[in-house]
Parts: structure tokens; sequence; C-alpha cells
């Protein structure tokens, strides 16, 4: 490589170790930038298609849940008593035990 000499006003002479000659180093350093532009956009792109097939795969997954439920309500439907042991399941209520129980009259 090459020392390129600045003088300054001082009188001072400051080398540099970087000359604008070197054309195999400007060379590499484009090809680097080249290579890393070239797998960003790579990446990207493999990110994309990705993030698509997760949010097809959740919608579908959603659809499935809301057709279960409508199914499940359908079915209690048949009866009051059933739909309503349903919703009570739903919202995490339980049956008491025999012992659980006490009778006030």
């Amino acid at each position: 490589m090459e020392r390129i000499y600045v003088h300054s006003k001082n009188g001072n002479n400051y080398a540099t170790s970087y000359s604008y000659k070197d054309k195999k180093s400007m060379i590499l350093y484009i090809l680097c930038i080249f290579i890393l532009a070239i797998s960003y956009f790579i990446l990207r792109m493999l990110t994309a298609e990705l993030r698509e097939d997760l949010i097809f795969q959740l919608s579908k997954e959603r659809e499935i849940i809301k057709t279960n439920q409508s199914l499940k309500i359908e079915l209690s439907g048949i009866t009051k008593k059933r739909y309503l042991e349903l919703k009570a399941m739903e919202i995490g209520l339980k049956k008491p035990k025999e012992e659980e129980v006490v009778v006030l009259r």
C-alpha cells in the first residue's frame, strides 16, 4: 500500500495508510457490501413467506375454532340444561360435591 502525505498550514505532515489507487481493496469492499445486500434481501424474502404461511395457518385455525364452538352450541342447544352446563364449563365453574352443599330452609 502506498502512503499519502497531507500537508497542513502549520507545516506538519500527516500520513495515512489508505490510498484510493489501491483498486483491489476497493473492489473487495464493494463485493462484500454487494454480498451482504443480496443475503439481506434473500433472508427478508424467506421470512416474508414464512410470515404469510403462519398468518394463513392461524386464520384456518381460527375458522376451525369458530366452527367447533358453533357446533358445540348447536349440540348443547338440544336441551337447556346441557347448554347451561357448557357455559358453566367455559367460565370455569364446576359442580360441587355432596359434602360441599349446604341446604338452608
